[in-house]
């Protein structure tokens, strides 16, 4: 049965997230996980005008992130694990970094025009520092909430030699190296991504069985003899031509036997579907239109063609990501 589709939601979806991109701007949510607060008291500290800023924390209240009781106002509980700074499970970094995307959505109608982005090339890899260390933080932000669904699929026997490939800020690596300090993980991205990561991330214990390697996986040599090869969150960066190369440098690379796991954003076959992943399809033609999600159906074929077994897919519970495991 085809699904109702409700044309008024739709078309104003964007007001809540620009809701939740002023309340960041603001600081309300930083301000309310520190203890409840009036509306009247939140104007003085956040130096608003009364009737707007409380239009909008009520706002926030219908949108099930704010409660509000006897007119004071506090995150609510569930929410409350995502929306204080101070939580390790925070999800504000990522809000910020879907702020930073929100005005080239705006220029959605050009970029279908011309199939030209309307930003230069990534610039959240290093291009601009600022932006690089707010994507960084973003996604450290989201794969942590990400975590705790993609770490109970992962399994990689005691002692394995791990490449996390274009790693990102590492959240997953750190969260396998607290689970099993035996492993050796290296995580190889772009040097600015590795630098904001190794930042991000100083002090904790986990980090003595990581390696933080700056390099670009197309290029950079891999260490080899590996047991297992973690490929999350980077499929969606590359073109079609690219893929048999890169799978069978990964190939190489790993032991008889060893594991390759890809998680990511993926498409059913028609690519119309799950809507999120053909969304964020357009999103990456905003940055960089040589990118694009790929089907899982098409990820298993080149696999099997390039020499991996053994092939699973899986959709991750909870999230919109998919995971393709295979055998070297």
């Amino acid at each position: 049965m085809a699904q109702k589709v409700n044309l008024v939601s739709l078309a104003s979806g964007y007001w809540q997230s620009f809701a939740i991109g002023a309340a960041l701007d603001l600081g309300i949510f930083s301000e309310i996980a520190q203890h409840k607060q009036d509306s009247e008291s939140l104007c003085k500290t956040l130096k608003c005008a009364p009737a707007h800023l409380t239009a909008l924390l009520n706002s926030l209240c219908g949108m099930g992130l704010l409660v509000k009781q006897d007119g004071l106002y506090d995150l609510d509980p569930e929410q409350r694990p995502f929306l204080d700074p101070d939580s390790p499970e925070s999800m504000l970094g990522a809000f910020a970094f879907n702020q930073d995307l929100a005005g080239l959505w705006m220029k959605l109608p050009d970029c279908v025009r011309s199939g030209k982005p309307v930003l230069p090339d990534n610039p959240h890899l290093g291009n601009d520092p600022d932006r690089t260390r707010r994507f960084v933080e973003g996604m450290h932000s989201r794969a942590g909430l990400m975590a705790r669904n993609l770490l109970p699929c992962l399994h990689p026997p005691q002692h394995s030699k791990i490449l996390d490939v274009g790693g990102g800020p590492g959240t997953f690596s750190l969260k396998l190296a607290e689970r099993d300090p035996s492993l050796q993980i290296t995580v190889l991205d772009l040097p600015p991504v590795v630098a904001a990561a190794a930042e991000i991330h100083a002090g904790k214990a986990a980090l003595a069985s990581i390696t933080f390697l700056g390099g670009d996986y197309h290029h950079s040599d891999f260490p080899q003899e590996l047991d297992y090869i973690l490929y999350c969150g980077a499929l969606h960066q590359e073109p079609d031509q690219g893929l048999d190369a890169l799978f069978t440098k990964m190939l190489t690379a790993l032991k008889p036997g060893g594991q390759l796991v890809v998680v990511d954003l993926m498409l059913d076959e028609d690519r119309c579907t799950p809507v999120y992943s053909a969304l964020f399809d357009l999103n990456m033609m905003l940055m960089r239109p040589s990118s694009k999600v790929h089907s899982s159906t098409m990820l298993q074929t080149r696999l099997q063609k390039l020499g991996f077994k053994n092939l699973k897919c899986a959709d991750i519970p909870e999230t919109p990501y998919r995971r393709v495991q295979a055998e070297a």
